[in-house]
């Protein structure tokens, strides 16, 4: 009986070890999604608009948190940049406990390559 305890604890952790690995794996193969975001609008002739995004944290956090996802949702929604960029903290639905960082924009298609510091706009 012992003898079964241990083998299936030992064939519980090597599965474990190789799910760590696949995981670790996997997550390298990802490259991470940037998008170029400005403040303002551009000549509306250099774009196709996609859709208006926004990304928020539930709770305490601070913006740059934010990065990946926004980038993320961005590059689904078919755009590689941001226009109307803004980003701060915000009060949620109890303002006088959380405050919660927010990140919103239009994300659009620009029709050439894009050169962000050209255009006034961040990397993100």
């Amino acid at each position: 009986m012992l003898e079964k305890i241990t083998l299936a604890a030992c064939l519980l952790g090597l599965s474990s070890l190789a799910l760590a690995k696949t995981e670790a794996a996997e997550a390298v193969q990802q490259p991470a999604l940037h998008v170029c975001a400005i403040k303002g609008t551009p000549d509306a002739s250099q774009f196709q608009i996609k859709k208006r995004i926004k990304v928020a944290k539930g709770t305490y956090g601070s913006v740059t948190e934010l990065y990946p996802r926004f980038a993320e949702r961005a590059h689904q929604v078919g755009g590689n940049v941001v226009i109307n960029y803004n980003a701060s903290q915000r009060f949620g639905f109890w303002p006088w406990r959380v405050v919660r960082p927010v990140m919103w924009g239009t994300a659009v298609k620009w029709n050439t390559p894009v050169d962000c510091k050209a255009l006034g706009g961040v990397e993100i």
